[in-house]
């Protein structure tokens, strides 16, 4: 499969779930296997600056993208509030076992 590359910068990324993410800046490739590596995303939703501690922008794995035409649609992007809802799961799963 072709793709250009112009095809994939200035694109606004949503999660699956519909939540915007921010836009494509640039792209990482893989010379040697000739395959996009990463997708490097600016502009931020202000929900991603603060989970990811302010950061500008992220790096997205290019595995994560499921579709992209007009806009592109990745899998859920971890965050600190995600893996600590995950961890309080797990504890309520514990403690509810040790009661049982």
């Amino acid at each position: 499969m072709e793709l250009e590359l112009t095809n994939l910068l200035n694109v606004d990324v949503y999660t699956r779930d519909g939540m915007f993410v921010g836009t494509t800046e640039d792209a990482i490739l893989n010379i040697e296997d000739s395959k996009v590596e990463k997708l490097s995303v600016g502009n931020l939703n202000s929900y991603f600056e603060e989970q990811l501690d302010g950061a500008n922008g992220i790096l997205l794995p290019y595995r994560w993208v499921l579709a992209s035409n007009d806009v592109m649609i990745v899998k859920p992007i971890p965050t600190k509030k995600k893996e600590e809802e995950e961890e309080e799961t797990e504890e309520k799963k514990k403690d509810k076992n040790l009661f049982q």
